[in-house]
């Protein structure tokens, strides 16, 4: 997949796999360690689904939004039975310029936190119970709009 939407930018190294079927034997399990390796958080297992990995759950689940996104983008644009023109690529310079902004933008938490926490808090206001363990200004603000 080439870059053509902003959610490209944020996943970094993506991989890419083929599906042989189920996984049963533990030889059957080289190849798709070998498709996945560190520091890469991104697989795409072709006929078969996507697969993101991160240091916490909010951090894979924050990256398999972006992944997500980007491969809505392809099915909309059109690009999955075509090829991708050279002028809707996002260059390499605009790729650089776009994660040294993302790192500016940082707060002080891990990767996908704050994103995790909103969809939890979004679950908490519906009445679901999730559980989660909102970080202490979260918890402020489900207490001030559960009233």
């Amino acid at each position: 997949m080439e870059p053509v939407s902003q959610p490209f930018i944020a996943l970094g190294n993506i991989c890419y796999h083929d599906f042989r079927g189920t996984i049963f034997q533990p030889e059957d399990k080289e190849p798709l360690s070998r498709d996945f390796p560190a520091p890469s958080k991104t697989l795409v297992l072709k006929n078969h689904g996507l697969l993101t990995g991160g240091k916490t759950i909010e951090e894979a689940f924050l990256i398999m939004y972006f992944l997500h996104q980007a491969c809505q983008c392809y099915v909309d644009t059109g690009y999955l039975s075509s090829t991708v023109p050279p002028s809707r690529v996002i260059s390499q310079e605009i790729i650089d310029k776009s994660l040294d902004g993302f790192e500016e933008c940082r707060y002080e938490t891990e990767d996908g936190v704050q994103e995790f926490e909103a969809l939890a808090r979004l679950l908490d206001y519906q009445g679901f119970e999730t559980g989660y363990p909102h970080s202490p200004a979260s918890r402020g603000l489900l207490e001030k709009n559960m009233k």
